[in-house]
């Protein structure tokens, strides 16, 4: 798991499974960011819809744009495996604006009566080094900073669902493989976040080294936050958290993600090993309605597989507790209401 060899061999031999047909999701309610036109957030907030679900929101960027009511269309139209009967709301929300995404959160605890699914699919990869507005690199403020702060943000809502249902909510955050690809030099520096933002360690690697390295954070993330995640305030049984916080490899796909990455040979790279959008959405869904009995899971390939072995390490445990608080300091210093017991539900 996570050599080249084998991401290739898997790409060739493995193709993902729609949600069987018996998987039912009606009256719940959903959150899927990323999920414009040609992303894999569509295509799982297109499966979740057509399983019954009574509403769902997409997040994106810019509501006013054609392509995000196109999106919207795209889901009523469907007919697969039945008429398409579901609350589709359009909702922006900005990673790279801390106060949209407080603002997002706000609105979902104020309009959803509940909130059962979130899957959080938003990310960019950048490779050339970017300074966004809230002054940190593009690839750590959107896949890091971004997903780790409406991760907190939504569990309320998430929890609050739980404890009305007695059952599970689900969180899912969109990583990689490529986790596996980085040497993550910057977990020597005192403070991991600083040097990440530094010019200076972007030029240093490869292009693609800063994406995959924002990657590693979401694994690293998910895996802390999963073990934070209070159980005191659910009605769920044998004391298990009320959210299931679990990581989705969505494998190498065809999406808008990639437009900014276009090597010699693309088109046949792509033909030869690219799974499609749609197959990709297969793989977020697969993680956001089953492994109901995992936590804090690595899924790939629609199976709980093991992280890279820096992730389980040592030194892997103690980045992943410095990246906590590291994040956790910086949303503090950005949001004065920012409130972790509360949001943790401990």
């Amino acid at each position: 798991m996570g050599t080249q060899f084998g991401h290739i061999y898997r790409q060739l031999t493995f193709k993902p499974k729609p949600l069987p047909l018996g998987i039912r999701l009606d009256g719940q309610t959903a959150i899927v960011t990323g999920a414009g036109n040609g992303s894999l957030g569509l295509e799982a907030a297109k499966e979740l819809a057509a399983h019954g679900l009574a509403r769902l929101i997409l997040a994106v960027r810019n509501t006013a744009a054609t392509n995000a009511e196109a999106a919207k269309q795209q889901i009523l139209e469907q007919s697969s495996p039945e008429p398409v009967a579901c609350d589709v709301q359009i909702w922006e929300v900005d990673y790279e604006s801390f106060e949209s995404m407080a603002a997002f959160a706000t609105r979902a605890r104020a309009e959803l009566d509940r909130l059962d699914v979130v899957i959080l699919s938003a990310g960019v990869k950048k490779l050339e080094f970017v300074r966004t507005k809230t002054g940190h690199e593009s690839n750590i403020q959107v896949n890091h900073l971004g997903t780790a702060y409406l991760s907190l943000l939504l569990l309320p809502s998430l929890r609050q669902t739980a404890r009305q249902t007695g059952r599970k909510s689900r969180l899912t955050i969109v990583a990689s493989e490529v986790h596996f690809w980085t040497p993550f030099s910057e977990r020597s520096a005192p403070l991991i976040l600083q040097r990440l933002d530094e010019k200076s360690s972007f030029g240093e690697k490869g292009d693609m080294e800063r994406y995959n390295t924002s990657k590693l954070l979401n694994v690293l993330w998910m895996r802390e936050l999963s073990s934070q995640v209070s159980p005191a305030s659910a009605s769920v049984s044998s004391g298990k958290s009320p959210v299931t916080i679990n990581a989705v490899n969505p494998g190498f796909c065809t999406s808008a993600l990639h437009r900014s990455h276009v090597m010699p040979g693309q088109a046949f790279i792509n033909h030869v090993l690219a799974w499609t959008p749609t197959q990709g959405g297969y793989c977020l869904t697969n993680a956001a309605c089953g492994h109901h009995d995992r936590q804090g899971a690595y899924i790939s390939e629609q199976e709980v597989k093991p992280t890279s072995s820096f992730v389980t390490s040592a030194e892997g445990e103690k980045s992943q507790k410095r990246l906590w608080d590291e994040t956790v300091t910086l949303f503090q210093d950005v949001d004065r209401s920012f409130d972790l017991k509360y949001l943790l539900g401990s």
